[in-house]
């Protein structure tokens, strides 16, 4: 045997039992033993038995959570218009709402109908139709109807041909303005239809 592992033998007690060893009164018996006990401390681990606690329960009687409302880009209901007046003043064209839009489909074709507000900067309408039953490939694009605005606070209607038969459409309605600072025009949508399906 070698003379480092003669010392490897020696030393291996000292350094698996650690400080204990040498701590307390090596002149009385079992002393070392004693210390090596009062520094075992605590366990490292505390387990508590828990009980299960009840499900939370409304006091009203209203859930607590938002009841489900509907969303999205269509219109929800049909709003209510302002009936045509001879002392109606034009209003300026707001993008800030989408309207229900009235449609009354046919075989390839289909009449819109909605409320006229005028306002200085209208330059035109624009009806268009977006099929809703998808094919693989390339949709058929409708196209534009432009429509020029008549008289201002008073129904206007357009018919917008070549659709498809027995299929479903969204029909969409644009407003097209003057910008009210620099050049060009701006257009966005004023009202929509739900799907509405030609004979």
């Amino acid at each position: 045997m070698s003379q480092r592992n003669r010392w490897l033998l020696l030393f291996a007690p000292l350094v698996l039992t650690g400080c204990g060893v040498l701590g307390g009164d090596s002149s009385k018996p079992g002393a070392a033993g004693t210390a090596a006990s009062a520094n075992a401390g605590t366990p490292w681990t505390v387990v508590t038995r828990g009980s299960a606690a009840p499900s939370p329960t409304p006091s009203s009687g209203v859930p607590p959570y938002p009841l489900p409302t509907a969303t999205g880009f269509l219109p929800l209901k049909t709003t209510p218009r302002p009936a045509p007046s001879r002392t109606c003043a034009p209003d300026t064209v707001h993008f800030s709402r989408i309207q229900a839009l009235d449609v009354v489909a046919g075989t390839t074709s289909a009449t819109a109908s909605w409320y006229d507000v005028g306002g200085y900067n209208l330059v035109e309408y624009r009806l268009t139709a977006i099929s809703q039953d998808l094919k693989p490939g390339k949709q058929r694009d409708v196209g534009w109807v432009p429509v020029k605005p008549k008289q201002a606070c008073g129904p206007m209607t357009a018919t917008i041909k070549n659709l498809d038969r027995k299929t479903g459409y969204v029909f969409s309605l644009d407003a097209v303005v003057a910008r009210r600072s620099g050049d060009g025009t701006h257009a966005g949508t004023l009202y929509r239809s739900h799907v509405i399906y030609t004979r």
